[in-house]
């Protein structure tokens, strides 16, 4: 053990209880069983490197002095003991523990909102970050890349205000039109959070507290999320897509979600969301898909290029979808 930079005696190191002292040590690696002498009375042979001055021999006598409380047994081994448990072994907990009591309680992570949400990983990975204010925002290229990020203080999607992941993904004027519409569908009136990750804490329940409900209100909240981000990346690439147009992606993204909740759940209503409560009875694949409507049915034409069109008919490069929903 370090007589200088290990913690044996005090609350702090000797290094920084007397810093003057110590900075004329020769050796300021030393180990104690080297500096202490084994006979009685204990003497402690700090071998300076020169003649102290008389500050520093009045450091030596107050070191001195709280040394005489020290008892020592130069037989036993040295042995570190972690305080802040009772067992005086380290853990992850007992540190954890310290440092909320030092910085304050942290702020709980929604993992369930995250990792338990039946979404790919991949996205989950995304949200992830995005609820720890690590993706490549504008602020953050900033950080990192000082002399290389362009226009930092610009957020592509409404050109009025900077870019953080607060404002991208919860204050811009184009993504709360887009959360706005997502509420209207679930019949809630709602006033946005200050933060992202509050937003995803908040156990709004949109479409219900069933099982159903919660998964499928999860899935709208990420993957609107998501469409905000890649509409970002797109209009950097000069690709421009409309409010209503991301409302559709976003409809889209809840209509195959829902094919894919537990069959156990199908039928379960779901609060406030007739579309999201709808069960899929008739699938339809066509290069030009048309329908009329159907009585007791709720037609969603969705075309090859992952848009929801709503009430009409629509194609895509990848040719039309066309899902026959029950009221």
């Amino acid at each position: 053990m370090i007589i200088i930079k290990d913690l044996w005696w005090g609350d702090q190191p000797l290094g920084s209880q007397y810093p003057s002292l110590f900075r004329v040590v020769l050796d300021k690696n030393i180990p104690i069983s080297s500096v202490l002498d084994p006979t009685r009375p204990f003497s402690w042979n700090l071998n300076f490197r020169r003649n102290l001055s008389n500050s520093e021999i009045e450091d030596l006598e107050g070191l001195m002095r709280s040394l005489d409380g020290v008892h020592l047994s130069p037989s036993v081994p040295d042995a570190r003991l972690w305080p802040l448990s009772s067992s005086g072994l380290f853990s992850v907990k007992s540190f954890f523990l310290a440092l909320s009591q030092f910085f304050g309680s942290p702020q709980v992570f929604p993992s369930k909102f995250v990792w338990n949400s039946q979404i790919p990983f991949k996205v989950q990975s995304f949200i992830w970050l995005v609820a720890h204010k690590k993706v490549n925002t504008n602020d953050m290229l900033q950080v990192r890349r000082p002399y290389k990020a362009l226009s930092p203080d610009i957020c592509i999607l409404c050109m009025k205000h900077g870019e953080s992941a607060d404002h991208i993904f919860l204050h811009c004027s184009l993504t709360i039109g887009l959360w706005h519409r997502l509420f209207q569908l679930a019949k809630m009136d709602w006033v946005p959070p200050r933060s992202i990750l509050d937003m995803m804490y908040i156990k709004f329940n949109g479409f219900g507290s069933s099982n159903r409900g919660i998964a499928l209100w999860q899935a709208a909240n990420i993957a609107l999320i998501r469409i905000v981000w890649r509409e970002r990346n797109a209009r950097i690439l000069r690709i421009k897509q409309g409010i209503q147009s991301l409302y559709g992606t976003l409809l889209f993204s809840l209509l195959l979600f829902g094919l894919i909740v537990p069959r156990a759940t199908e039928d379960v209503p779901i609060k406030g969301c007739g579309l999201c409560a709808a069960k899929v009875v008739s699938t339809t694949f066509s290069d030009s898909p048309s329908c009329s409507p159907v009585k007791g049915k709720k037609v969603a034409h969705l075309d090859g290029s992952k848009r929801a069109l709503l009430g009409r008919t629509g194609t895509g490069i990848a040719g039309g979808c066309m899902l026959m929903l029950g009221i």
